[in-house]
Formats: C-alpha cells, structure tokens, sequence
C-alpha cells in the first residue's frame, strides 16, 4: 500500500462504514444466510452488511519434455545456485487465494467494500472503494477507490466464476487489471456503457513522480437476453501512459520509461512466465478488445481477441502484440450460466438439483508476444486446455484441468532464463469455497 491515494481512499472507505453503523444504530438489523452468505439487513433494506470470503487450493503436476533452464542465463547465478533449482516445473500443492472482504450497502445507494487477499504468506489489497448507486435514476453508478477497470469479459469476471482455473494467457498481458480511479457505468437489459479514468499500478507507484492519466471503456451489447439464451457482444479500450521520474533535460534526455507485458501459462502453482516482455522509451500504449459470448441452455461459447500498440520515443518502431482465446462448454446437468446485465458478466452456477451441477469445457488460447519489424521477439506460445467442473452447491467448486502448452523458440522469460520452444503439459485441480 505504498500509494497514498489507496491509503486515503481505505481509510475513507472504512470511515464511511463506520458512520454508517452510527446511523444505523436504531435499526433493527436481521441475521440471515442468502446463498451461504452471513447478512444482516435492516427491515426497510437500506443498510446491509455481509462478509465474502473465499478460499482456494490448488495442486498440480506438470510433464515435460526436456530442460527448462538456460545455462547461459545471467538469472541462473554460478553452476551450484542452478543446481538446487529444478531444471522443471515444480508441481506442488499451494493456497491460490484466500481472501477476506468486508461489504455494505449503506442508505439504499451508497455501497462500499474493501477486500483483502492473505494467500502466499502476503497481504494484498484487492477491491477498496465506495460506489454511489442512484445514478441514472438506479440503471447506473460512479465509484472511486481500487478496483478491476472496465476492460475484457474474463478480466473482469470474478474469480468464482471462471470457466477455467485461471484466466486465458491470451488476454492476460493485456488487461489493465486492478487501479486507483474513477469509473462511471450505466446499464440496461440490453446494453451496459463503463468508463473509467485512472492511475498507476499500486505496485509500480514511485513517489518522485506524477502519476499519468489513463483512460479505459467497456462497451457491452447484449441483443438476446432470454431466461434460456444470451447472445453478448462487447468492445473494450484502453489508453495509457508510463510514469517518468524527473523531466526530460535540455537535450530532451527523459529518464527510461518502461513498461511490462508477461504471462503465465495458465497455471499459478509454478510461477513460471515463459513469454515475457520489457518495453523501453514507451511514450504512450493502448489495447483493443473484442468479446463474444453465447448461451443457450446447457451450451455456452466464449471468446476474446485483443491486440496491443506501444509507440516510444526516438523514432523507434511502433510495437504490436495480440492474443485471445475461445472456449466452449456443456453442463451434463440441467443447469446453465445466468447472465447478469448490471456487470456484463455471468454469475455463479446454483445447481437445478440436490446432487449438484456437472460441466464439461475445452479452451485454446494463444499470445503473440514477436514483432521482427520492431526488432522484438519476447515469445509466443499457445495453449489447449480440458476441464470438468462440478458445483455441489452455489458456495463449493470443484475444478480439474489438463493443458498442453507449447512455446516457441522466442519464449524464454524474464533475462533469457529459460531454452526456448519449452514444450509440457499438466495436470491441476482446485477445491474452491465462498462463503
């Protein structure tokens, strides 16, 4: 929490909630359990309080076929650190997420949440914001604060709702993810409109810099909205601009600015990135998505393309990276994924039936992270990966998957650390509650 408007926007959020409670004195508040979620609500449901948390483990064995690390790398260290690596992917079995968040619905409108991640012996700040929710007449709201900015279906859909146990490596590098800002939405049945203006990545906040303002938008179209079938469509956009330390010189010398682009293959227990790349002298960079979505009962299809541009200075080269993915999936059960209009995403599965809900799925995926012209090569790499998935009830989820990854001969990490064209494929499951 380093940046001080996260800071700032807490503590506000933490404020709100207790001047809340001090109003909310007189009101009788009810104690009830809605899907397994502890709330308490007042009789006239102007105030409301309830607690989400989640917890996920996840195992995993991977199978390769041949060495992972580069020798010659300057990442490796002399022969005897190299030695106690593995020269693999290290399987294992680890706590993916456990996450704590506190939510209120204060005076009908008024919203706030604040979320916190504990997994991997850290504490992360996830959502923390405050949300007013008249807008538009109720068909909209603005909030300020710390959250996932309006940019791709799979991104911003929660992770209790992903078809897969993580999201595609296609569409990862791309998407702006979680940042300090300002969104404001309206919604329809049909469309949904968001956009957002924002800063910097918390993490990447240097305090010797002005923070850049970025701009993103989700566009949402959905022209079949049944109880049975939902036919979406949607664009998204970004724009963006690194932060620089210091001004540029009378030369016109600014201090490098750099910008990130990696991804995982798709499963977390071996954070491992293959395609990895670090962009120098960026000026401006922006990203175009398109999105699809189909359901029709027990069917479902799902797909998005995205494509990045990277303009640096010094009359170099334009850059250009892309990816996407397309999956589809068919419940075995009378069940189907419901469409929530209000966040242009699908909400979570309630099985039709006391034994649950059963669900088969297939996903390819694909990055392209190699542009000759510019003189970048940082990696491609594609993906093919089967799922099963079985919902006991709307609070447990089981998932299992299998992928098969294949990276080209350009896909060698972060300072060459791997041999290119590293090719496996694994086996991962995860045991997944919300309550």
């Amino acid at each position: 929490m380093r940046n001080w408007t996260l800071k700032m926007s807490s503590a506000l959020l933490i404020m709100v909630i207790l001047v809340g409670f001090a109003h909310a004195g007189d009101a009788t508040l009810n104690a009830t359990s809605e899907d397994g979620i502890l709330v308490f609500e007042s009789d006239d449901n102007a105030f409301k309080w309830w607690v989400d948390a989640r917890v996920y483990l996840d195992a995993a064995m991977y199978m390769d076929d041949g060495e992972m690390y580069n020798m010659d790398s300057d990442d490796i260290g002399d022969y005897e650190d190299f030695t106690d690596k593995h020269d693999a992917l290290a399987g294992g079995f680890i706590l993916r997420r456990a996450r704590f968040a506190l939510k209120s619905q204060l005076w009908n409108d008024w919203y706030g949440e604040i979320d916190f991640d504990f997994a991997e012996e850290a504490t992360a700040v996830k959502d923390a914001y405050i949300s007013y929710r008249g807008l538009f007449g109720g068909d909209g709201r603005v909030r300020i604060g710390n959250f996932r900015q309006p940019n791709g279906l799979e991104e911003v859909t929660t992770s209790r709702n992903l078809m897969f146990m993580e999201r595609s490596q296609g569409t990862e590098p791309f998407v702006v993810g979680r940042r300090m800002g300002v969104e404001v939405t309206r919604w329809q049945k049909q469309y949904r409109v968001s956009l957002s203006m924002f800063g910097a990545d918390v993490e990447d906040f240097v305090k010797e810099a002005n923070e850049q303002i970025n701009f993103a938008g989700r566009v949402n179209y959905a022209p079949i909205t049944t109880d049975e079938s939902t036919l979406l469509l949607g664009a998204s956009y970004t724009y963006q601009k690194p932060t620089f330390v210091g001004e540029a010189d009378e030369d016109g010398e600014r201090s490098v600015s750099s910008v990130k682009f990696n991804t995982r293959p798709e499963s977390n227990v071996s954070d491992t990135k293959f395609v990895y790349a670090k962009i120098k002298d960026v000026e401006k960079y922006s990203n175009f998505g398109g999105e699809l979505a189909y359901v029709n009962k027990r069917f479902m299809v799902q797909g998005e393309y995205m494509m990045a541009n990277i303009d640096r200075y010094e009359d170099k080269e334009s850059i250009s990276y892309s990816g996407g993915y397309g999956f589809v999936s068919y419940f075995l059960t009378d069940d189907s994924h419901k469409y929530d209009y209000k966040d242009a995403e699908f909400a979570r599965v309630t099985p039709s039936s006391k034994s649950g809900a059963w669900e088969l799925a297939a996903r390819y995926s694909t990055v392209d992270m190699n542009d000759a012209d510019a003189g970048e090569e940082n990696g491609a790499s594609t993906s093919m990966t089967f799922g099963v998935n079985y919902y006991p009830n709307p609070n447990v989820k089981l998932m299992l998957n299998y992928g098969l990854v294949d990276n080209d001969e350009f896909a060698t990490g972060k300072d060459d650390q791997y041999n290119g064209d590293y090719d496996f494929s694994y086996v991962q499951m995860r045991f997944q509650t919300a309550f």
